[in-house]
């Protein structure tokens, strides 16, 4: 993903219609005009009853079509904001079924599954994040715009792997030499943090959603 911001990635759900992505697959009209009802939704992610109309309409979409990506990625902010961990690991599994190599996915996926009591699985995801994202810095340059995020999701891979200094370490290096400030301001925030704490503050949605 080309955001600067790392909890971009993370939890702020990017909004789109499935109809936006008729250039590479063919969408049903039915599924693209479901997923575009989501849109006024979208401005009252404090209301429950929003909430779950946005789900049912998502929900129909992926019965018509289960690959469509952006129906289950939009899931995701609703879920967060019902604060339905469980049913959110089930929906990031299918953002991995149809994108396997993307490893943000990976690492929320971790993320969920430490905030459900599952570390075993946890355990797993952030192996796997932290393998891909490996692969892609071996080909990716300092001047690249994914470069300082690709660090910061490895070393929250790390710590959330129990190698603590190596990710802070990786933190305090990848904030110095960040110019933008709220991008410093956001890596700096994810230094020092047990396992816990880090869990906690990746998943409140209000916090990030203001």
């Amino acid at each position: 993903m080309t955001t600067l911001k790392f909890i971009t990635a993370f939890l702020l759900i990017a909004l789109y219609s499935c109809g936006q992505n008729t250039a590479t697959r063919k969408v049903d009209p039915k599924v693209t005009a479901l997923s575009n009802k989501i849109i006024p939704l979208v401005s009252y992610l404090d209301n429950p009853d929003s909430c779950k109309q946005a789900l049912l309409y998502l929900d129909s979409a992926t019965n018509i079509d289960n690959n469509c990506f952006l129906c289950y990625y939009n899931k995701l902010m609703f879920l967060y904001s019902l604060k339905q961990f469980d049913k959110a690991v089930k929906t990031m599994n299918e953002c991995i079924r149809i994108k396997p190599w993307a490893y943000e996915f990976y690492s929320t996926g971790g993320i969920l599954y430490e905030k459900v009591g599952d570390t075993v699985s946890s355990k797993k995801y952030f192996q796997k994040s932290l393998t891909i994202i490996n692969s892609i810095l071996d080909t990716t340059k300092v001047r690249d715009l994914n470069y300082e995020a690709l660090l910061n999701f490895k070393a929250v891979n790390l710590i959330m792997l129990d190698q603590y200094k190596d990710g802070n370490d990786l933190l305090k290096a990848n904030a110095d030499r960040q110019q933008e400030p709220e991008l410093k301001k956001t890596t700096l925030s994810y230094m020092n943090k047990s396992k816990k704490e880090l869990v906690d503050m990746l998943t409140d949605f209000e916090q990030y959603s203001r």
